[in-house]
């Protein structure tokens, strides 16, 4: 018998099911797109430089003597020279930073298309007795000054104006500013001097004007031997678009002045005709060598040689700075106190050191002054200037380099 034994396995197979849960977290991110938008504001400054025309200045003064617009120049130039340069250039062209003209009558002193200035050059000699200010750039108003003997008339369209000393006018609408003031420099230049005079105790007149078009007038009233008024002229203008001429000239650098061609026509005076005709016939009335004092000296005396007996005192009172522009008037200077007196050494040198301040001493003190380039302050070049006077050593190495016109050096009038 077999016995068959089954043996029968079970193998239980344990399946272990491993669950791995992956829990997905889930990062939202959140861009935020900040979008800067950038403004660029280009700012384009357009620097439009515009070149203004030059400025040109004129005198008249005196018996009379004219200084151009051509002669001017020269003197700015000569100022902005070194001492001993001033000096040498002086001596050697003495004669061609004025003329005379011994004429009577109403000329233009300058005529353009915008701005007209007529003169009557009264008898004797010519000293100056009238001066109107007219013209376009007025708007067809007028301003007048005109002495007579010892009286002293001045108008705004034919009504009086500055009727006291001191005093000032305005017209309200920008076209004028007038000031009748007291010449500060004629007193001055009687202490320079030294002098002992009566006219100490007296004042120089002085109009002040300032007009449209960037023109300034100074006009003096000065008196001569025998009391009796006349005028200085000092003008400072911009160079006209279309030109200028007449008695202070084209201011083209030719020198060229046409005296007689500039005598005002009637019918183109800024006054009225028969007025015109009325003054002009009295200044004709008397010629260049009518007595002019109860010495009874001429022109003709005068020029001929008498006026060199004035040399001394005359380079006495010019030559007081050391400044060699004052020296430039010493044949106007004798020849004006020949004609009107001792009285007119104190008055032509005041006209000479006015000259120099209006003329030259601001350029004299571009050139000379030595401040760094962002120096602000106004200044210029004053020979009068003395250690401790106020405003001089501005630049700390010139006593002559003068601060003017601001803060504490207000009281010192620039150029």
């Amino acid at each position: 018998t077999t016995t068959t034994t089954t043996t029968t396995t079970t193998t239980t197979t344990t399946t272990t099911t491993t669950t791995t849960t992956t829990t997905t977290t889930t990062t939202t991110t959140t861009t935020t797109t900040t979008t800067t938008t950038t403004t660029t504001t280009t700012t384009t400054t357009i620097t439009t430089t515009t070149t203004l025309p030059e400025e040109i200045s004129c005198i008249a003064f005196g018996d009379p003597h004219v200084v151009s617009f051509d002669q001017a120049r020269r003197i700015k130039e000569l100022g902005m020279l070194t001492h001993v340069e001033m000096w040498e250039h002086s001596w050697k062209t003495p004669s061609v930073y004025w003329r005379d003209f011994y004429e009577s009558g109403s000329f233009w002193l300058v005529s353009s298309a915008q701005i007209k200035i007529q003169v009557l050059y009264g008898p004797p000699g010519g000293w100056i007795r009238d001066v109107v200010v007219g013209g376009s750039f007025l708007q067809g108003h007028l301003f007048r000054v005109t002495v007579e003997g010892l009286d002293v008339h001045m108008s705004w369209d034919g009504e009086p104006v500055l009727q006291n000393f001191p005093d000032d006018f305005s017209d309200g609408q920008g076209l004028i500013e007038a000031r009748f003031i007291e010449n500060d420099l004629y007193q001055d230049v009687e202490k320079l001097s030294g002098r002992r005079h009566w006219r100490l105790r007296t004042k120089m007149r002085s109009l002040e004007l300032t007009l449209p078009s960037a023109v300034r007038m100074t006009i003096n009233i000065g008196k001569g031997w025998s009391g009796e008024n006349f005028l200085d002229v000092f003008l400072t203008m911009r160079k006209q678009e279309d030109g200028q001429d007449g008695h202070c000239g084209r201011g083209e650098g030719d020198n060229n002045v046409d005296w007689l061609r500039w005598r005002v026509d009637p019918l183109e005076s800024l006054v009225s005709p028969p007025a015109l005709l009325l003054e002009t016939g009295r200044a004709m009335a008397t010629n260049a060598s009518t007595t002019t004092n109860e010495s009874n000296v001429t022109t003709d005396y005068c020029t001929e040689g008498a006026q060199e007996e004035f040399a001394e005192p005359c380079e006495h009172v010019l030559n007081q700075t050391g400044n060699a522009i004052p020296m430039l008037f010493l044949d106007a200077c004798k020849m004006d106190v020949c004609m009107g007196g001792p009285e007119m050494l104190s008055h032509i040198a005041t006209v000479a050191y006015q000259a120099y301040y209006k003329v030259a001493a601001a350029a004299a003190g571009l050139a000379l002054c030595e401040f760094p380039p962002s120096h602000s302050h106004p200044y210029m070049w004053d020979p009068t200037c003395y250690m401790g006077g106020l405003g001089c050593l501005a630049d700390g190495k010139n006593i002559e380099c003068r601060y003017c016109g601001f803060g504490p050096y207000e009281s010192i009038p620039c150029p």
